[in-house]
């Protein structure tokens, strides 16, 4: 059962790094403008933002905050959704993947607006109990504390676990998941941090009862409604 309150729609989309979605006046700019109107005007959507990932440029993150889940799925079903979605496929590489994540603290801004965000998400089995999970975030807490900290040029981060069961591996096999975004001042801040004593001796806490842990950057355009 979809939990009530704002949630913010995951999708990573497979995209050309040649495919000139970033540029007005070209046949890909021109569908993807107007694939974000549409979204933008769908009742209930609060937030978009988007992204090519800094480490693969042929894959594009959205992150679309929204009032709620069911305003989500009914936008799936209105008739201006296959509008949406010619769109949106006309300037892919592939399907997309999507799930759904209520962040703490939401709206997730002042994370997501940072000059560059950190995602990473950690894997677990599907059979992972509510008392592990619980054993597992107390661990992600210790270790968000610890880098509040020590991390030089921290700017704010969210957080939440992924509603779905989600594929993953070579296998797709479905896991349980949780989504953390931190915002930094640069991406060479929060790669800087990796390398101190701190990061190495602490990491250990987000690796234990995970099966692993996945994690790239993104530099957010959007971020209005």
């Amino acid at each position: 059962m979809a939990r009530p309150g704002p949630v913010s729609e995951i999708a990573i989309l497979p995209i050309a790094s040649t495919t000139t979605i970033e540029q007005s006046g070209t046949t890909a700019g021109e569908a993807w403008a107007s694939a974000e109107e549409a979204l933008r005007n769908a009742p209930g959507c609060q937030e978009i933002f988007w992204s090519r990932w800094v480490e693969n440029k042929d894959m594009l993150q959205m992150i679309i905050n929204w009032d709620s889940y069911d305003h989500h799925m009914r936008y799936q079903k209105s008739p201006d959704f296959p509008g949406f979605v010619e769109k949106l496929m006309s300037v892919a590489n592939g399907q997309p993947v999507m799930y759904h994540v209520h962040f703490t603290p939401h709206p997730p801004d002042a994370a997501f607006n940072a000059p560059a965000l950190e995602l990473f998400t950690t894997y677990f089995p599907a059979s992972i109990s509510e008392e592990e999970k619980e054993k597992w975030y107390h661990n992600f807490k210790n270790f968000m504390e610890q880098m509040i900290v020590d991390a030089e040029g921290l700017v704010a981060e969210a957080h939440g676990w992924v509603q779905e069961e989600v594929e993953h591996g070579k296998d797709k096999e479905k896991c349980k998941a949780f989504l953390c975004g931190i915002g930094w001042e640069s991406v060479d801040k929060h790669m800087g941090h990796r390398g101190t004593e701190s990061f190495k001796s602490s990491i250990g806490l987000l690796r234990e009862g995970s099966l692993s842990v996945e994690m790239h950057h993104v530099v957010f355009r959007g971020g209005q409604s």
